[in-house]
């Protein structure tokens, strides 16, 4: 036992005692942050886009056009106050909020709407068409709004002066069933959103007239476009009230996804850890200085104790600062009612903290044991890569099912992935919020620690055969190679 411990020791301290480590433990919460507030910080950092609108029709279409804007901009904004209050339970004070952001033109009352949900302003936000502010044309042709689009000229606005981000321009064409066409002039050939806004606002308006011209009345086309139905979400297991179904009962399923993503990176990240550091012992001849003081087994043992304590660091450290995480946006938002202490409740849950610990250490047993056995057959780390590229597509199939579990967890493809032992700890974890059955969860569990139970020894046997140097990468490819006739 103390020669286990001493090579767990050893095997620990070579990683946490450095630099690297700690540099390496914090870029993955920094990493994951920038990757979770870029795209929102990409959008709210997007120039405002000023266009003009030219309407040669003589028929309404432009002001039409302006009237169908107001209205989808504030569609969009009740939206996102509804999406913004429901999670909190604020739906009471939904209509003071509709009152606020009525009261001003355009959407000049959502700060004060917002604030009357008791949130801070900026924290409701709609798409980003709302980033495209129409402006008095200079011109009234597109040869001659050419220069301003091009940059050449700029329009004054009240952000200062700027270049013209696009033209639109509506005429009349006899080739066109409709009798009209949109000419959208730009030079920005990535950013369509404001011509998609256009040709759909203006379909609706062409959709619209027709029908009044086929005599059905504005009111009742207003009432047919404003029907819509709720539809509440109930848990039979439940009566009255209570069977409705909250965002809180939701949140389980996430965060069974996220710890079947979190168990696959640590593992997936400690056993390369395992992986190197054996190729370079073997290469530096220190394996063989510990084959002189310490049996088999234990630096096996030693070994898969020590990364397994530094995986160990990892998730205590992560799981640490994501709880801060959450405690602190809770805060800074201001808002006592988020659904973060039932996102901590279900990490906390032992029903699925329980499993997730268990399914880790089962796999990490079974995969680590695989890594250092063929990192004791190989001298570099080429060597290396080319024994783990089959091991690599194994280990990347759970993800891709994991990711469909998130929408059916119950479904044949899933449950069937669920009964295959290598990949088992990282998709029961993604299915144990929608409880599965217990004979089920306990036959699978099974199954799978008896495999690695195999997978471990038979990891140790050519462990052995590697240290003692009877074995290396020749050794598998020409296995691999027997049966095949050599060519005459």
């Amino acid at each position: 036992m103390r020669a286990i411990y001493l090579i767990a020791r050893r095997e620990y301290l070579s990683y946490v005692a450095t630099w690297g480590f700690w540099l390496s433990l914090l870029s993955v919460p920094l990493f994951m942050l920038v990757g979770g507030g870029l795209p929102a910080l990409i959008e709210g950092s997007q120039p405002t886009r000023h266009y003009v609108m030219v309407d040669e029709t003589g028929a309404g279409y432009g002001d039409a056009l302006r009237a169908a804007f107001a209205d989808a901009g504030k569609s969009e904004a009740l939206s996102a106050l509804r999406a913004a209050a429901e999670p909190l339970g604020r739906e009471d004070r939904l209509p003071a909020a509709e009152a606020a952001l009525n009261a001003e033109p355009g959407l000049e009352g959502l700060p004060e709407a917002v604030e009357a949900l008791g949130l801070p302003a900026s924290s409701v936000s709609i798409d980003g068409t709302s980033r495209f502010i129409e402006v008095d044309p200079p011109a009234r042709d597109a040869e001659s709004l050419r220069p301003y689009l091009l940059g050449e000229q700029t329009i004054a606005t009240e952000e200062g002066d700027q270049p013209l981000f696009a033209a639109i321009i509506i005429r009349n064409d006899s080739a066109s069933p409709v009798g009209i066409s949109i000419d959208y002039w730009s030079a920005s050939l990535t950013d369509t959103a404001l011509r998609n806004r256009v040709q759909d606002r203006l379909s609706d308006i062409l959709r619209e007239r027709r029908l009044a011209e086929a005599g059905v009345p504005r009111d009742l086309l207003n009432e047919i476009n404003a029907i819509g139905i709720n539809a509440r979400e109930l848990n039979p297991e439940r009566t009255g009230e209570a069977a409705e179904v909250s965002a809180a009962e939701r949140i389980p399923f996430g965060v069974g996804i996220a710890m079947a993503f979190i168990l696959w990176t640590v593992i997936f990240s400690v056993v390369n850890m395992l992986l190197t550091a054996m190729i370079e012992e073997r290469g530096n001849k220190v394996l063989e200085v510990l084959l002189a003081s310490a049996r088999f087994h234990e630096i096996l043992i030693g070994k898969l104790m020590g990364v397994a304590a530094v995986s160990a660091t990892l998730l205590v450290f992560w799981g640490g600062l994501g709880m801060l995480g959450l405690v602190g946006i809770q805060t800074l938002l201001g808002a006592a009612d988020l659904p973060v202490a039932d996102i901590v409740d279900a990490v906390l849950d032992p029903g699925i903290l329980l499993p997730a610990f268990g399914y880790f250490i089962i796999g990490y047993l079974m995969y680590g044991a695989v890594f250092l056995a063929i990192g004791s057959l190989c001298d570099t780390l080429q060597e290396a890569q080319t024994l783990m590229s089959p091991i690599m597509l194994v280990m990347f199939i759970p993800l891709f099912v994991v990711m469909a579990a998130l929408q059916s967890p119950d479904s044949t493809v899933v449950q069937i992935v669920s009964w295959i032992p290598i990949w088992t700890p990282f998709v029961m974890i993604a299915r144990i919020p929608s409880d599965p059955p217990m004979w089920e969860l306990l036959a699978t569990t099974g199954l799978m620690v008896g495999f690695a139970i195999v997978v471990i020894a038979l990891a140790g046997v050519v462990f052995r055969q590697g240290a003692l140097g009877r074995a290396n990468a020749d050794s598998v490819r020409k296995l691999l190679k027997l049966g095949k006739k050599k060519p005459a």
